[in-house]
């Protein structure tokens, strides 16, 4: 019979010394194999193509991303610099314009207020109706938002062509009403008369003298012909002779009814502008003549003194009649008036301004000139120029 035996104490206390010296031999294999695979891969990784770039190589990574953000800032920068600019370009006066330039109209602007703002002075409305046809046909009438062409400082109104003296009779012809205008001016200016002008724009007789710088009138031109009665001379000839001078007088002449006020100043500054345009323009200068001022102050001081604007006098009296009272032969006499408030700019040079439109100044026959002005603060036009050009 066959008895299973129970292992002894000594067996089991050998088995286990055996286990215990086994275990520090695998350890350390297993360790002294770690090691070497790590070597390998270590050598590998140090030497082969695809070697990591250690921190001796990232410095240089970050220096172009640091070079590169302000870079690209500096650009921003310059980009906002240059969406200002035209902000700042398209502010409505220009420093120092040359030419027109365009303006926005603001909320509560209008023409007036337009002409203040930018010193555009007495001839702004009409310098605006110019550069801006659109305006003047809706009647002067601009809106917010609406871009119009301001004249730069002094741009001049353009020379009035002359009404052509064969235009049909009744011709409409628009005209802008100018400072010192009056309708009474205007119907002589187109040869036209007062009643057709008031009816022709629908203006109550009594309203004549209520219209505006920069107001459209319709005029009907050429409705008259002047051919003034031949009736005896205003004033008495006088037979005192002075070459040097213009006449100055403290008695009315025939035909004025009031005190006037003469100007020397004004004379003497058209006189020198005449005779400098001839010398540019290769004409002689002309002779200042005491007859022929004398003949311009009859009929400056009787426009002043009974308000009227004609290039014959009140009594109907024409240039000829005037000058042939005053003692003077002359083989052609040659007449131009102007009539303009001074407190409108109405001086020397705005009558000679409203001459050289004509041809009368710079008239190669004639010798000597005679200049006159005469102002009444009761007229309707205030200051009243005659200038009268002869050849004896």
């Amino acid at each position: 019979m066959t008895m299973n035996s129970e292992p002894s104490a000594s067996d089991t206390i050998a088995s286990y010394r055996k286990r215990q010296q086994r275990g520090p031999v695998i350890i350390w294999a297993i360790a002294a194999l770690l090691v070497v695979v790590g070597a390998i891969i270590l050598i590998v990784w140090l030497t082969g193509d695809n070697k990591p770039k250690i921190s001796l190589f990232a410095t240089k990574t970050p220096t172009p991303t640091l070079t590169s953000t302000p870079t690209q800032t500096a650009t921003a920068t310059a980009t906002a610099t240059i969406t200002l600019t035209p902000s700042q370009t398209s502010t409505p006066v220009p420093p120092t314009p040359s030419a027109p330039f365009y303006y926005e109209v603001q909320e509560g602007e209008f023409l007036y207020s337009i002409v203040e703002k930018f010193s555009l002075g007495d001839d702004g409305i009409l310098l605006l109706y110019l550069l801006n046809p659109t305006v003047e046909t809706s009647g002067g009438s601009i809106y917010p938002g609406q871009k119009i062409l301001i004249p730069n400082p002094g741009m001049d109104l353009p020379t009035a062509t002359p009404v052509p003296v064969d235009l049909p009779q009744g011709t409409l012809i628009e005209y802008i009403v100018r400072p010192g205008d009056s309708i009474a001016a205007i119907a002589v200016k187109f040869r036209s008369t007062e009643d057709a002008i008031l009816e022709e724009n629908e203006i109550a007789p009594e309203d004549a003298n209520k219209i505006q710088v920069g107001q459209i009138l319709v005029i009907p031109a050429n409705l008259v012909t002047p051919a003034p009665t031949r009736l005896p001379p205003t004033a008495p000839a006088d037979s005192t002779p002075s070459p040097t001078a213009p006449a100055t007088t403290d008695a009315t002449p025939t035909g004025s009814t009031c005190a006037y006020e003469e100007n020397e100043a004004y004379v003497e500054q058209i006189f020198e502008l005449v005779n400098t345009e001839r010398v540019t323009q290769d004409l002689p200068p002309l002779a200042l003549n005491e007859k022929l001022s004398k003949a311009a102050l009859v009929h400056a001081s009787d426009m002043a003194c009974n308000s009227f604007f004609k290039e014959e006098g009140s009594d109907g009296s024409t240039p000829e009649e005037r000058v042939e009272a005053q003692g003077y032969i002359a083989s052609l006499v040659l007449q131009e008036i102007h009539a303009q408030p001074p407190e409108y700019g109405g001086d020397g040079q705005a009558a000679f301004d409203a001459w050289m439109g004509g041809t009368t100044l710079l008239n190669p026959i004639v010798t000597e000139v005679g200049i006159a002005y005469a102002y009444s603060a009761d007229s309707a036009l205030g200051g009243y120029f005659t200038i009268i050009l002869a050849a004896p």
